[in-house]
């Protein structure tokens, strides 16, 4: 286990709670979308305790390997771009994003979620972390498996949709009395989340949302101004 002092981590703990729930949604839907939530132990207000992610490197790619690796990395990257939209999560630079043996990209890191953001400055605009190095790794824009990303991405928000509460009510109870930074638009926080499950769309018009949601975070501007500064300043590729 890691210690941490100085740090809250009940924003951790709730993020680990809802990774759990999306995840089992998934499950329970047939959905193969993987998440690899890390335990949270929230011991008092500034310490606690987290979980360390273990095979957080790449190794030699050969066809059979690299097949399989592409496959679990389509599969975790479409499910984590689905949980940084809804739970909007923020300070997604490099740092933040590992990739274990098997391909599956990993998502460390969520102490910027839903109303908050580093600063509070909002300069993270992009629905999610998607580059051009991603949809690389995926064969191309104009890939089977850059497709697959994509229905996957509707599945998975078809599937989140159909248990939305289940979700709502986790952070409503996490809200309640709380003073964290990621409540600090208070009720609005719950009904922003709600407006992010757009239960208003046909399944047409969500897999059009999707396809825009892609397009704005291949193309941020500000995602690579964010990559760029964290590598000035803290030397993060």
């Amino acid at each position: 286990m890691i210690v941490k002092c100085g740090d809250d981590l009940r924003q951790e703990l709730l993020a680990y709670q809802l990774l759990l729930q999306f995840q089992a949604i998934w499950m329970q839907e047939r959905v193969p979308l993987r998440l690899r939530p890390y335990a949270v132990v929230v011991t008092s207000s500034d310490s606690g305790l987290l979980e360390p992610v273990v095979n957080a490197e790449h190794g030699n790619v050969n066809s059979e390997e690299f097949l399989n690796a592409q496959r679990n990395f389509v599969q975790s990257c479409a499910a984590y771009c689905l949980v940084c939209y809804l739970m909007q999560v923020k300070d997604r630079h490099n740092g933040n994003i590992l990739l274990d043996r098997e391909g599956h990209i990993i998502h460390i890191d969520f102490g910027f979620i839903l109303s908050c953001s580093p600063r509070n400055l909002g300069f993270e605009n992009s629905p999610f972390k998607l580059t051009e190095e991603f949809a690389e790794v995926m064969g191309g824009v104009d890939s089977d498996m850059y497709n697959y990303f994509k229905i996957l991405m509707l599945q998975g928000f078809l599937a989140a949709r159909k248990n939305m509460d289940k979700c709502l009510q986790l952070v409503e109870i996490m809200q309640t009395g709380s003073q964290l930074p990621c409540f600090n638009r208070g009720a609005s926080t719950v009904r922003a989340m709600r407006e992010r499950f757009h239960m208003n769309l046909t399944e047409q018009q969500l897999g059009t949302l999707i396809d825009d949601l892609v397009e704005t975070s291949m193309h941020s501007l500000t995602t690579k101004l964010y990559d760029g500064f964290q590598y000035l300043t803290n030397g993060i590729l």
